[in-house]
């Protein structure tokens, strides 16, 4: 009997079996990256706006504050970044709060992606500071 070959077939299918899985495995590591990444600049962005050398008092300044941290939430995104969606709306004269929207990157072709990662929204709230 002749087992020539036969080996072969076996250890590509383990291949692809393992790629499969590897690719499955990075796919979810990016989302769960990309989830927490955008938690942390959320977090950054809303603290900045909430902190005491903001004037709150002044509408101004709160909106000037936003837009800074607007660009720093950005920023800790890189090109990330670009393609998010700040929302101050609920935010109140005691608590800053951000929510961000987002849609977490992936690198698999649309046809194995299926629907892909949930997008990911993201409501951080911090209190104002207020000089004693």
């Amino acid at each position: 009997m002749d087992d020539r070959g036969g080996g072969l077939i076996g250890s590509i299918a383990g291949l692809l079996v393992l790629l499969a899985l590897l690719l499955f495995a990075v796919q979810s590591l990016f989302a769960l990256f990309a989830r927490s990444a955008v938690t942390d600049a959320a977090y950054e962005g809303a603290r900045q706006v909430a902190g005491a050398r903001v004037g709150h008092d002044d509408f101004t300044s709160v909106v000037l504050a936003r837009q800074q941290a607007e660009r720093t939430v950005r920023g800790h995104l890189g090109r990330f970044g670009d393609g998010v969606s700040l929302d101050w709306s609920g935010s109140s004269t005691d608590t800053i709060t951000l929510t961000v929207h987002a849609q977490p990157p992936g690198f698999l072709w649309d046809a194995l992606r299926g629907a892909g990662p949930e997008p990911i929204s993201r409501t951080v709230r911090v209190r104002v500071e207020r000089p004693r």
